[in-house]
């Protein structure tokens, strides 16, 4: 029969150590560094979820993502966590500076570990993002101001002013605390300026809340009223590779086109007559494209035909062997019997 399981903290806070139980052995400290060498390249990670997942399919998705130049071990922890160890700076460096990284759209929280503490001691509570600040006055497009805006949102770690109509920004996102979706300047004399803060490839978050982990379903009872969602989808930033595709598509649709036409309407895609030899889609005005044929032969009406068709043949007669039909004589080659048999060779 299993007791409790108290961790080793509140162990030494509740019992009496003595000198006895302060004895151990010694390291030195050469032997330590060289320990350290050999830990090197490590980190702890852990899925910001709630529900069960398959280590191995993490693991997996993670090689994946990473594309490592050597090989990348893992080792399991009791508490839900990993530790991950890579074989050289390349690999570690983009484990740990890198991302945000996701598993089945739930944050991946990674922090550099040196090996001197217990793995189930880091604490993992943050994730890196990017993040865009849109709707900036030009008169506060200025770089110290924009570093201080951004870092309303989380620790920040870079600041790029080249973002055209916003500025970009990478900070890391404390999971504890819910997403910031304005940020204000308040200019002394002047009313307040708000402007949006949108994020690219985030994890899922509630709607409700606006913490990352869980949606709006998993929210509570999960029932809240439309007007309960504070944390839409226009937190969403469009990244390079969405508008990239969104071009891409547009550029498969021809200015003629009427499918692209009916495309960017509410209406379904048909098309309708216009006029006599021209088509378009509905509620255009004229046609997209002209049709090349007489309209007086189209309108044309044609009498079903008289009499019965000759049935099909069966089967068997399409198998059937044809009989040969005698040999035509050919006229310039015909000669009588009697011609014949006067050049008929003599026996």
């Amino acid at each position: 029969m299993g007791g409790s399981n108290p961790s080793l903290e509140d162990l030494l806070q509740s019992l009496k150590i003595k000198g006895d139980d302060l004895g151990g052995i010694f390291v030195p400290k050469a032997e330590v560094e060289a320990l350290k060498e050999d830990s090197k390249w490590m980190a702890v990670l852990k899925v910001l979820t709630t529900k069960t997942f398959s280590a191995s399919s993490l693991k997996q998705t993670l090689r994946f993502a990473w594309a490592p130049a050597q090989v990348i071990t893992f080792r399991d922890l009791e508490n839900g966590s990993f530790i991950v160890q890579a074989k050289c700076l390349g690999d570690w460096q983009r484990i740990t500076d890198q991302g945000p990284w996701l598993f089945r759209e739930q944050g991946v929280l990674i922090e550099k570990y040196d090996g001197c503490c217990k793995a189930t001691s880091v604490e993992l509570n943050r994730i890196y993002a990017w993040i865009q600040i849109h709707d900036v006055p030009e008169l506060f497009r200025k770089k110290h101001i924009m570093t201080d805006l951004a870092a309303e949102v989380g620790q920040l770690l870079a600041v790029d002013m080249t973002g055209g109509d916003f500025v970009w920004a990478r900070v890391w996102l404390d999971v504890r605390k819910a997403l910031t979706r304005f940020v204000t300047i308040r200019p002394e004399g002047e009313s307040p300026v708000f402007m949006r803060v949108k994020y690219e490839k985030i994890p899922k978050y509630c709607a409700i809340c606006g913490f990352l982990g869980h949606v709006k379903e998993e929210c509570g009872s999960g029932e809240h009223p439309p007007e309960a969602e504070g944390f839409g989808t226009w937190l969403l930033a469009e990244t390079v590779a969405d508008n990239r595709k969104r071009n891409s598509t547009d550029a498969k649709l021809t200015e003629v086109s009427p499918i692209k036409e009916a495309n960017t309407s509410a209406a379904p895609l048909m098309l309708e007559w216009k006029s006599p030899g021209e088509v378009g889609a509905p509620g255009e005005n004229g046609a997209k494209k002209h049709l090349e044929f007489d309209v007086q032969e189209a309108e044309k009406v044609y009498p079903p035909p008289v009499g019965t068709p000759p049935p099909l043949p069966s089967a068997w007669e399409k198998k059937r062997p044809k009989k040969h039909a005698p040999a035509k004589q050919d006229l310039n080659t015909t000669v009588t019997a009697g011609s014949a048999a006067e050049h008929r060779p003599i026996q």
